[in-house]
């Protein structure tokens, strides 16, 4: 047995776990652009290497992949280099054309060193604010959320059913999922919030605080 932990951490381990967390926010968001399997194929065309597995792609995005390999955060990094300047196989174009990189504060692209310092919480992302909504909970969310929305539409006369449907779908692509009953994911959910809310005909906070109030009755419902 190692020895015992150190209580309370030091600022070491407080700074990986608080790069731990930014790092699954940003690595969420983008690698939920794809499917794992396209990621994987994708990032295996790019690397030459088959180094980036579905088991690092979901323990990165849910924050359960503590003391990743420097081979991985390399990797990723080098992907995201090359996605940034467009040096992908032309042949799968259509899994790479368009998407977002992951980058800094400045806009700058995150190559190997910026994966690896702000994994350790020694570059700040600055997402500690950022709006998210758990992978766990996207599914419930999207119920309630959705209800809201419609129940808020057809207030104010919107038919989303047949009229009015092609018009919002094609504002935001989340009311696809939201009027259907669907889950939605949650960055695109977020991502297409100022567009639902002036549909809707309110303030964009009053949707979060729809989304957060739910959060909220999930967390304490599990916790209690």
């Amino acid at each position: 047995m190692g020895k015992p932990s150190q209580f309370p951490p030091g600022p070491i381990t407080t700074s990986c776990l608080q790069g731990r967390e930014q790092f699954r926010k940003a690595f969420k968001a983008f690698s939920r652009q794809w499917s794992q399997p396209q990621l994987m194929k994708l990032a295996t065309a790019a690397l030459k290497d088959n180094v980036v597995h579905s088991s690092q792609i979901s323990g990165f995005a849910t924050g359960t992949l503590k003391d990743p390999a420097p081979k991985v955060l390399y990797a990723l990094g080098v992907f995201n280099e090359a996605l940034a300047k467009g040096e992908l196989p032309e042949t799968l174009s259509g899994l790479w054309k368009d998407r977002e990189v992951m980058r800094t504060p400045s806009g700058a692209v995150m190559g190997p060193g910026e994966m690896f310092l702000a994994f350790v919480g020694a570059l700040d992302l600055g997402l500690s604010n950022a709006k998210e909504i758990p992978l766990e909970h996207e599914e419930s969310v999207s119920a309630v959320f959705g209800k809201w929305a419609r129940l808020t539409l057809a207030s104010k006369g919107v038919d989303f059913v047949v009229e009015d449907h092609q018009r919002l779908v094609k504002a935001a692509a989340s009311f696809k999922g939201l009027l259907a009953g669907k889950t939605v994911k949650g960055e695109e959910l977020i991502r297409d919030l100022p567009v639902i809310a002036a549909e809707l005909g309110v303030e964009e906070g009053e949707c979060w605080d729809v989304i957060q109030e739910h959060l909220h009755q999930l967390t304490t419902t599990t916790n209690g």
